[in-house]
């Protein structure tokens, strides 16, 4: 008997073995694949709309594709009406009223259509976004603060048609990622294979049933490419390419006419109104509530404007502000950056400001520098250190030799849990948007979804981490053919919905940063906006760490 228990426990014990063996081999051997075990609960799952989220997609039928371009909202048509009022006094709000009509000049009755206001002056560097409400009936209502005294000139688009939204939304969640591509390279032999985040459809496309599984460090969005024949491994990867030949495939000529529509998209108007001081200022104080004492979890669900440009100095509108980079504030802290070349812009700024003396130090765990290498920059003077990482995967076209090692040197939950352990207060800040725009919502709210997973057990061990989330940033890019349907960035505002719902219980915790505000005010049209942008969004992060009354560097 004893002798047959001790067979049994030695085989027992040689599986034990055998499955730590495999599970070794797989971290080592790059996590390539074959016939890859489905994980239903790892797939992106569809995210339900709730209540709030139907808000913003009530008007939308992305099934339903349009037939006649003329019945959709044309500015040209369109009328502004101020209400007989052409001065207002310092504080006060400005109201307009807004009035669509379509292409046959017929007033239109039903809502969802994308509109854009501002308020400004050039001579003042004064810019301020409007409020605009949608009253499902063809009408608007716009609001503006007074923010200055002197002359205001106001200015609506009509950027977005709803049947340009609805054509947006339709295409993303029908779109089969066939168009993205990883390229191989081993010596003499490249070879192109299919990559997306659904298994089944790259496993459909490729001509091998084998896969490269990029999850480990990829933990909050799966992504598979087809494995390379040729005696060629993952570790060969090489290039991301996207053609999007494909993507707009099938549209109906009323949405490629509407698409391709870059002429005037400003609601005619030559309405200049003037702002009366009621007090000696050159501009409106508003609070005199420090942004470090304010209560961040209002910054979730704001219905004003977070704040306005005056003498082209971005200021916080619902609480005080920092005006200058404050070194010693950041002293005995850990600034970490994960996200795209858009966050990469603050990392560079920071360099330029910070890098004062001999004892500040920058080096790139790759060898070179940019948004797609991890960087760490180290303020001895200040015992500040500051650490960019690019996003997971997918990022956009590129070619870079180390591509594999680029992605597998850490995860998102180890990249932060390698910089906590210290005494320094880690300030992490994240960034997820433009390149998930093309894809399906669902895809979003699965990496927001693994994401919070991340930051809770985050939260229940180190104390010392303090999130900030950079919300979509406007822009559009006109040089891209259709591009109101390929680089939509409505679809930003969808994002920030789905992160409202998704991370409901941690608003206390995280706090978000609303960027569209600033390139509104100051209608920016790159991806990557001007350095006074980016100013402004940098100090209105630096606003929620600092003392309003910092000295300058």
């Amino acid at each position: 008997m004893w002798k047959l228990w001790s067979r049994r426990l030695m085989f027992i014990c040689c599986i034990i073995v055998a499955v730590l063996v495999i599970t070794i081999l797989h971290e080592i051997t790059s996590h390539e694949t074959g016939n890859f075990p489905l994980n239903e609960q790892a797939q992106p799952t569809a995210f339900k709309a709730n209540n709030a989220f139907r808000n913003i997609l009530q008007y939308f039928q992305p099934d339903i594709k349009c037939k006649d371009s003329l019945l959709a909202a044309d500015p040209s048509f369109s009328v502004i009406y101020n209400r007989g009022r052409r001065s207002v006094f310092l504080g006060e709000d400005i109201i307009f009223t807004i009035v669509l009509y379509n292409g046959y000049g017929n007033p239109k009755d039903t809502g969802g259509d994308h509109l854009r206001a501002r308020l400004f002056n050039h001579s003042l560097g004064a810019y301020t976004p409007g409020s605009i409400e949608d009253h499902a009936n063809g009408t608007y209502t716009v609001t503006f603060p007074s923010l200055w005294i002197g002359n205001a000139e106001i200015e609506v688009e009509v950027l977005y048609t709803h049947e340009i939204i609805g054509t947006a939304i339709r295409l993303r969640k029908t779109w089969d990622f066939s168009d993205v591509f990883a390229i191989f390279v081993d010596n003499n032999y490249t070879e192109i294979t299919t990559c997306g985040p659904d298994y089944k459809t790259v496993h459909r496309y490729s001509k091998t049933s084998k896969v490269c599984h990029f999850a480990y460090w990829n933990t909050s969005q799966q992504w598979f490419c087809g494995r390379p024949a040729n005696n060629m491994l993952c570790k060969h990867w090489t290039s991301i390419t996207r053609f999007l030949e494909n993507y707009t495939k099938g549209i109906s000529q009323c949405e490629e006419k509407l698409s391709r529509i870059d002429g005037q998209t400003n609601i005619p108007s030559n309405i200049t109104l003037k702002i009366l001081p009621r007090k000696m200022d050159d501009a409106f104080e508003g609070t005199n509530i420090s942004c470090l004492n304010y209560n961040n979890t209002k910054l979730w669900f704001q219905d004003k404007p977070s704040g306005y440009f005056y003498n082209n100095k971005w200021i916080i509108a619902h609480c005080k502000g920092i005006e200058h980079l404050d070194g010693e504030c950041l002293r005995n802290k850990t600034m970490l950056f994960w996200g795209d070349s858009t966050l990469y812009q603050w990392y560079v700024y920071f360099k330029k400001k910070l890098l004062i003396d001999s004892y500040s130090v920058c080096k790139s765990s790759i060898g070179t520098h940019g948004w797609l290498n991890p960087e760490t920059c180290t303020f001895h003077k200040l015992n500040l250190t500051m650490c960019f990482k690019g996003h997971n995967i997918p990022v956009s076209s590129f070619t870079k030799k180390g591509l594999y090692d680029m992605f597998k040197i850490i995860s998102f939950e180890e990249f932060i849990k390698s910089y906590s352990n210290s005494r320094n207060e880690v300030l992490l800040v994240l960034n997820l948007y433009v390149h998930l725009q093309q894809y399906d919502y669902s895809h979003f709210a699965a990496n927001m979804l693994e994401i919070k997973r991340s930051l809770e057990r985050i939260f229940k061990t180190k104390t010392n981490v303090k999130v900030f989330f950079k919300l979509p940033h406007t822009y559009r890019r006109w040089k891209d053919k259709e591009w109101k349907l390929r680089q939509n960035d409505y679809i930003g505002f969808i994002f920030t919905h789905i992160m409202r719902k998704t991370f409901n219980g941690l608003y206390d915790k995280i706090t978000v940063l609303d960027q569209k505000d600033a390139t509104i005010a100051k209608r920016s049209f790159d991806i990557h906006p001007p350095e006074i942008i980016v100013r402004g969004m940098v100090f209105q992060f630096l606003s929620y760490v600092c003392k309003s009354d910092s000295n300058k560097i």
